[in-house]
């Protein structure tokens, strides 16, 4: 991870494994040759989550467990 001038985080190293066309009705593009990018990507991608939006920002509810 590295810094512009303007102070924003970049990710110089970053690759592009997938990606979902339309949220309305979603379609799962994975882009990346390498295996393990294409299961990550497909993990990722793969669950639709239950969220609340106010805008930009979608909160998700998720289970914590205590061990």
């Amino acid at each position: 991870m590295g810094e512009n001038p303007e102070g924003r985080h970049t990710f110089p190293h970053a690759r592009l494994a997938g990606y979902v066309t339309d949220l309305a009705t979603p379609h799962t593009s994975i882009t990346s040759s390498l295996d393990s990018d294409r299961r990550l990507a497909k993990l990722l991608l793969g669950t639709r989550l239950a969220s609340h939006s106010g805008g930009a920002i979608a909160y998700v509810t998720t289970h914590t467990t205590v061990g």
